[in-house]
């Protein structure tokens, strides 16, 4: 019994913290800046920013090298899509 207790509590403090980690995920959908409504762009827009910070969260919280190399690569793919969307859009105007 006393083995199970510190094993637990070991357990609990490892688990815990992992919990904590969540990876967001990416916007399943960006306009076409060529035909969107400005209403979608800006849509789009507070999708990416709400991605971004929780992106920036959990690179703060993981612990892992190769997940935060995967982490951000996601991130900088899904800002240049976004981008060349806004770009797209700007160039209609």
């Amino acid at each position: 019994m006393k083995r199970i207790v510190p094993i637990a509590v070991l357990w609990a403090a490892v688990a815990i913290p992992a919990l904590g980690c969540e990876r967001p995920s990416a916007p399943t959908s960006i306009p076409d800046g060529a035909s969107a409504s400005k209403e979608d762009m800006l849509a789009a827009k507070r999708a990416v920013d709400a991605f971004k910070s929780g992106m920036e969260e959990y690179l703060a919280c993981e612990k892992s090298g190769a997940k935060k190399d995967g982490a951000t690569a996601e991130l900088l793919k899904v800002a240049d899509r976004f981008n060349a969307q806004v770009k797209a859009f700007k160039a209609k105007s």
